[in-house]
């Protein structure tokens, strides 16, 4: 293996990574800070190594064969514990970088923590700039891992293996209507038969999630009649808002929008855990200083929530 080893290019594996990331030439150039030619030779080289095309020009793209997005996590593997072993690589001060964050966020409430977040950043690090974007993401591992998001908050905690998670914040569940609801207007509490003799709108059930509601409802005697369902909690307040149906869901997405007077709250009359809202990351990410510093951010941001009385 060691004889192997000594013919090997250890220099082309950051290329074979970069490109991976910036499906192009030009990009990846750039970032590396080599010229054009300089990558397409290490392509070459790295096409020759593995006896693979490895990338194949689609749509503008260099697109990642199969050969390459199986190799792939091996190799960020190696880069990154080598990465890990030198001297602090980060140098990172918030008060004058510029660096950009992109923070995908799903299901929970944007303006409940990241107006504090884009707040404390516009005051404590005027030249930072952060995307906040909603996109459901088949696999968040290999997004995290591919840097295409920096941070994946949603209140489904994951199981990937190579992300570290952190809980920032709890949510207590509430049922919703509209506040002139033709049987629920004016009540100070919900029974479990009223609540089943609605319709309700839900959640598009996550296949590799049970929500908390479906865990506590399960054994009721009742079957809940769900007429609309939607990826999207703010789409399902609004059907709430002009419909009679009910829907349960954090309390602080209600809190979070302006016409929140329009609708009416009541306890769960069964128990139900409250919903976690979790904060995921590559570990290769762990000890960058910029992105320790930005979770730190958003973890103090969270503290400070308001809640609704």
């Amino acid at each position: 293996m060691s004889r192997n080893m000594r013919n090997i290019d250890l220099n082309l594996l950051p290329v074979f990574s970069a490109l991976m990331r910036d499906k192009n030439l030009s990009h990846t150039a750039e970032n590396l800070g080599m010229t054009q030619p300089a990558v397409s030779q290490a392509l070459k080289r790295l096409r020759s190594l593995y006896n693979d095309p490895l990338f194949e020009r689609k749509g503008g793209k260099m697109e990642p064969t199969l050969k390459a997005e199986a190799i792939y996590p091996g190799v960020e593997v190696i880069l990154n514990d080598v990465l890990h072993t030198l001297p602090e690589q980060d140098k990172f001060d918030h008060k004058t970088s510029n660096k950009h964050f992109h923070v995908n966020i799903l299901g929970v409430a944007h303006k409940l923590f990241m107006t504090n977040v884009i707040k404390k950043l516009a005051q404590i690090a005027p030249n930072i700039s952060v995307t906040v974007t909603s996109d459901i993401v088949e696999d968040i591992e290999k997004s995290l891992r591919d840097r295409v998001y920096d941070l994946h908050i949603d209140y489904m905690k994951g199981e990937q293996t190579s992300c570290h998670q952190e809980a920032i914040f709890s949510d207590d569940l509430y049922i919703m209507a509209r506040k002139d609801h033709p049987r629920l207007q004016g009540l100070k509490e919900i029974t479990i038969e009223q609540y089943m003799a609605e319709f309700h709108a839900a959640i598009t059930p996550r296949s590799d999630n049970i929500y908390p509601l479906l865990k506590a409802i399960k054994d009721l005697p009742l079957v809940r009649e769900v007429r609309y369902t939607n990826s999207s909690i703010r789409n399902i307040i609004e059907i709430v808002g002009v419909t009679d149906y009910l829907c349960i869901m954090p309390l602080g997405m209600l809190a979070s929008m302006i016409n929140y007077q329009d609708y009416i709250w009541f306890k769960p009359p069964f128990y139900t855990k409250n919903m976690d809202a979790y904060m995921s990351w590559h570990w290769a990410m762990e000890h960058f200083q910029s992105h320790k510093w930005l979770r730190s951010v958003i973890i103090e941001s969270c503290k400070e929530l308001k809640r609704l009385d």
